[in-house]
């Protein structure tokens, strides 16, 4: 079980981390048209990638059902992206159109948003698999019977 949460905690921070570093790249080139990414920058997102990966090993716990592992792992992880966003000084590039405060309230929908996708996704994909253990569960079932 160790090794599997190892495996999870490093597969998912490989994948934070792209995502985290293209949204970041994305980000700047829209909002200051700018074709460079600083290099704190890049250790900020692998920090943040570290610190989600962390938080996304709850969606393992079996002692959990699933909407409580949801319901934490929201707040968990919007709170490390926003929290991490603070300490990073990223909520600081609002420019003149945004306060800070304006800003922190948009990244949180826009976090929001992207983790119900996410959630979204996820649960069709839960869906799915149970319905694929039920049938087999039922298939067997049904060979032991017509065996006995």
């Amino acid at each position: 079980m160790k090794s599997i949460l190892m495996r999870d905690f490093f597969l998912g921070l490989m994948i934070s981390f792209t995502l985290g570093v293209l949204a970041v790249a994305l980000i700047l080139g829209i909002a200051a048209g700018s074709g460079t990414m600083q290099l704190s920058l890049i250790w900020q997102v692998f920090i943040l990638s570290a610190i989600c990966s962390l938080v996304n090993l709850v969606y393992r716990s079996e002692q959990l059902k699933f909407l409580w592992q949801s319901l934490i792992g929201y707040v968990l992880t919007t709170g490390a992206i926003m929290g991490c966003g603070n300490i990073f000084g990223w909520y600081d590039y609002g420019g003149n159109s945004y306060n800070k405060s304006s800003f922190l309230l948009l990244s949180l929908l826009g976090y929001s948003l992207c983790y119900l996708i996410t959630w979204m996704m996820i649960w069709r994909v839960n869906k799915r698999r149970k319905a694929a253990w039920n049938s087999s569960l039922a298939a067997y079932k049904e060979r032991n019977r017509s065996e006995g």
